[in-house]
């Protein structure tokens, strides 16, 4: 979820628009079958850039919201939860349809549905749009958005928790939530076909939204987090982080069972060591971060993740379309430039919005103008 800009540029923290930036590079280039995924695909550990996306989103939502809520109480910040939820159920519904026209499109103009694409899009497209409309139908590459939807909304709870001083009681209930999902049943989603409540579990991936907020909540109370850091907590911190690394990309070993191992991996319901993995990671970032400010600043990652929200729109459209070619990734080559040119087109995007947004408004006329008397068409009054 992408915070609210602030009306000064300046209060931004290049850091976190930068990794949030990369987090959207890496997420696209996961969604296409390409051998950059070696790279931006759990590059260090056993967690993916959505855990950092929604954890850093929770942050940034945090910071924000915390000073909108001193400033304007908590009705202002119930105001401004909601017209944020709001904003992103237009992006998401934006993309649903365009997505959607696409698909439709494309099997008009070739003849065929690739097998590739959501196929209630093309098995009963009119329950397709008025599900996924209502959020009951959000196939791959669909599904972020509304997640964010209702994380939003959450934020005036959340906050009010924080605020009154109930910190270790809101991240005790919002981890009381996440552990029982762990052992929730598993949804059988051939039983509620063709309602798809999407690949994240809501009930696991709060916690890593909350406990973002909370840090959020602490930066905007002036609470410094990592400037002196204890040599315990990254000893341990890298020591997690190296284990993953190692599971990863060493074949290291399992501590467990096979079976057991599978539960703590699981990235829908965010299993233990996923989460403990990638906590530790953020920490070590974190500390990294904090010391060396300009090894996390990049201004073109940055200025794309200032756009967050066009970019997941325009990558869930593109690559919805672009999988229904297979002729574009028969080659290594090819699935490359598909990938180089997917993420050049959120740039483009980016871009195109900044351009727009510069272009000046309509002049209108003068109160003294006489045409500004005319009968509304832009018509001089008859004499």
């Amino acid at each position: 979820m992408e915070a609210k800009q602030e009306t000064n540029p300046a209060a931004r923290d290049l850091r976190f628009d930068t990794l949030r930036g990369l987090f959207l590079v890496c997420m696209t280039v996961n969604h296409l079958p390409t051998e950059l995924r070696g790279v931006t695909d759990q590059p260090l550990g056993v967690f993916t850039a959505a855990e950092g996306f929604v954890f850093l989103s929770g942050l940034m939502a945090g910071w924000v919201y915390t000073r909108k809520r001193r400033a304007g109480g908590p009705g202002a910040l119930w105001s401004a939860a909601v017209g944020r939820a709001r904003l992103i159920y237009a992006w998401h519904a934006a993309a649903f349809a365009a997505a959607f026209l696409c698909v439709k499109a494309t099997e008009y103009a070739c003849g065929f549905c690739s097998m590739d694409v959501p196929r209630l899009f093309f098995e009963h497209p009119a329950a397709a749009l008025g599900l996924g409309l209502t959020l009951l139908y959000q196939p791959g590459l669909l599904d972020l958005l509304p997640m964010y939807c209702g994380f939003v909304i959450l934020l005036p709870a959340v906050i009010g928790g924080l605020e009154s001083g109930r910190r270790w009681i809101v991240l005790s209930a919002s981890a009381a939530v996440w552990l029982a999902a762990q052992w929730a049943p598993a949804l059988d989603a051939a039983r509620i076909y063709p309602v798809n409540l999407g690949s994240f579990n809501l009930l696991a991936w709060q916690f890593i939204f909350v406990a973002g907020v909370a840090i959020g909540h602490a930066r905007a109370s002036g609470i410094a987090q990592v400037s002196r850091p204890s040599p315990w907590a990254l000893t341990a911190a890298a020591t997690v982080a190296a284990y993953g690394i190692g599971i990863r990309h060493a074949n290291w070993p399992s501590l467990w069972p096979d079976a057991v191992f599978g539960v703590l991996l699981n990235k829908p319901a965010l299993g233990l060591l996923r989460m403990a993995d990638f906590g530790c990671v953020a920490y070590l970032v974190a500390v990294l971060g904090a010391r060396f400010p300009w090894a996390l600043s990049a201004r073109p990652l940055a200025f794309l993740g200032r756009n967050s929200l066009l970019a997941v729109a325009t990558q869930s459209v593109a690559i919805t379309e672009l999988l229904q070619f297979p002729a574009l990734f028969a080659t290594a080559a090819g699935r490359t430039l598909v990938a180089l040119a997917s993420v050049a087109l959120l740039f483009a995007a980016a871009a195109a919005r900044l351009r727009l947004s510069r272009l000046p408004a309509p002049a209108l006329p003068s109160i003294a103008n006489p045409v500004s008397q005319a009968d509304g068409w832009g018509l001089s009054p008859t004499r």
